[in-house]
């Protein structure tokens, strides 16, 4: 399984991913900000908080992404 390298948050609700092979993926929440798992993202100051353990992208253990989910949502 390839590992998270880094995130880093972006303005306008986006997160750049840089994974240990090399690659790179932005992610843009902006039309997820309004669903019940991704709503708490709507706050920049908590958006910015995004860290990885090199498996998940997390948010202050409350929202949780896999690296394979990664991948289904940049394919959207």
């Amino acid at each position: 399984m390839v590992q998270i390298k880094s995130v880093v948050p972006l303005d306008g609700h986006r997160l750049e991913v840089d994974l240990e092979n090399g690659s790179s993926v932005t992610l843009d929440f902006t039309a997820k900000l309004g669903t019940v798992r991704f709503g708490l993202l709507s706050d920049p100051v908590f958006f910015r908080r995004a860290e990885t353990d090199g498996t998940i992208v997390k948010w202050d253990n409350k929202i949780e992404i896999s690296a394979s989910e990664l991948f289904q949502l940049a394919q959207k």
